[in-house]
């Protein structure tokens, strides 16, 4: 037994493929969930939720509010007018935006001239903003609405059903016990759905499950990847059994014998993701058929970008075995950063930063401005992750012809 036991871990050691799948690849994943969710130094990097500020009334108080959010720690304050914020909200590139419309200085009853204009997509970050827009805000306004003298804050005790207690009156003694039971109520009011604020979802989406399109979107292109990467991986193994060297004394050159081995991978992913996409549509309603165009042309260029990816790996690899392990490594790693795993709306900042490095990214951004933002096909931010995907694709099968030729091609 124990001469079994010896000879297995001697193997297993010596096996440098099982050794990263068993220990690097936990690690490496284990390192960027604990990153994506705050557990680097106890929870002290700070993830602060974009806002854009709209202050069209421009007033004191106006500017009054702005200043109290723009010292709430969490918050990333932006201003920006009304048109700007409404185009960031709609592609999907900011949050939320806070609107001041004008007269809000004037106004009786400011909550009214105050709106939350915000994508239903990143509901997530909404319920952390709609926090501290409750500790913050709300409190603000209800200390502008108290300022005005004795009637307004007789109206305003009226208005919130505030109960001072016996022989209250107007003094200014009275300030900071009135101004802050109205703020209590108004929070209440705000928690409660009751109108405290205006909120306006910007995004008019057909499709009601935001769950759905991150689901079908972050599976199909992580698994399109390990797809592609294993028919990469049979170029290596014709090197080794000896078909690369036959198909070699053959009239192909070696170019046309790596562009057929990734038209097919195109092909196969287009029809992997259509197929994906088709049931999804069939069994959980993702809204497709009206979207055709956009998702075949979204489809082909995320087929492309990872038939280059899977060509890469195949000419970068000196070894079947090599390959797999640097596969699993760098798929893996590159769908916990590209949103596959984890939305990416909900990671820290920093990690949001190095997202766009990932093909996952890219493809998973455009899937959201078919199904969830409902983006015209000419629409710009739509094209965009269409180009990026190409040039990802592009760039990735010109370095796989030059390594190809180098070290697949190098055969005995």
């Amino acid at each position: 037994m124990f001469k079994i036991l010896r000879k297995e871990l001697l193997s297993f050691f010596k096996d440098k493929r099982a050794i990263m799948l068993t220990f690097l690849v936990p690690i490496v994943l284990i390192s960027i969930f604990a990153m994506a969710f705050g557990g680097v130094g106890g929870g002290s990097d700070v993830n602060r939720i974009p806002l854009l500020i709209v202050d069209e009334d421009a007033t004191a108080q106006s500017r009054q509010i702005v200043s109290n959010l723009d010292s709430v720690k969490m918050l990333n304050i932006r201003h920006t007018s009304n048109d700007t914020a409404l185009r960031l909200i709609e592609t999907g590139k900011k949050p939320a935006a806070l609107v001041i419309h004008k007269g809000y200085g004037k106004a009786d009853d400011k909550m009214k001239d105050i709106e939350l204009e915000y994508d239903e997509g990143q509901s997530q970050q909404m319920g952390m903003l709609q926090q501290y827009l409750m500790q913050n805000l709300i409190s603000s306004v209800a200390k502008q609405n108290f300022v005005g003298g004795k009637t307004n804050w007789q109206a305003m005790l009226k208005k919130f059903g505030v109960n001072m207690g016996p022989g209250a009156n107007a003094d200014s003694n009275n300030y900071n016990i009135v101004s802050n039971k109205i703020a209590d109520s108004v929070q209440k009011t705000f928690t409660g759905g009751g109108g405290g604020l205006k909120m306006t979802s910007v995004v008019k989406s057909a499709q009601d499950n935001i769950g759905l399109v991150q689901a079908v979107a972050g599976t199909a292109v992580m698994m399109l990847l390990f797809s592609l990467t294993g028919m990469g991986g049979r170029i290596l193994e014709e090197k080794e059994n000896g078909t690369l060297k036959r198909l070699l004394y053959s009239p192909l050159s070696s170019n046309q014998i790596l562009m057929g081995k990734m038209a097919t991978s195109i092909i196969v992913a287009f029809c992997q993701l259509m197929v994906m996409l088709i049931f999804a549509s069939l069994v959980f309603g993702l809204h497709l058929w009206n979207k055709i165009p956009m998702v075949i042309i979204l489809v082909l260029a995320t087929a492309y970008a990872c038939s280059g990816f899977g060509a890469f790996l195949a000419a970068v690899a000196k070894s079947r075995e090599q390959q797999q392990g640097l596969s699993t490594l760098i798929i893996l790693s590159m769908s916990a950063i590209g949103g596959s795993m984890i939305p990416s709306f909900i990671m820290p900042a920093w990690m949001q930063h190095i997202s766009p490095v990932s093909i996952n990214y890219w493809s998973i951004q455009g899937f959201y401005d078919v199904f969830w933002r409902q983006l015209p096909i000419n629409s710009f931010d739509f094209l965009e992750k269409v180009i990026v995907l190409i040039a990802i694709g592009l760039g990735l099968t010109i370095i796989s012809f030059r390594l190809f030729k180098k070290n697949v091609l190098s055969v005995a």
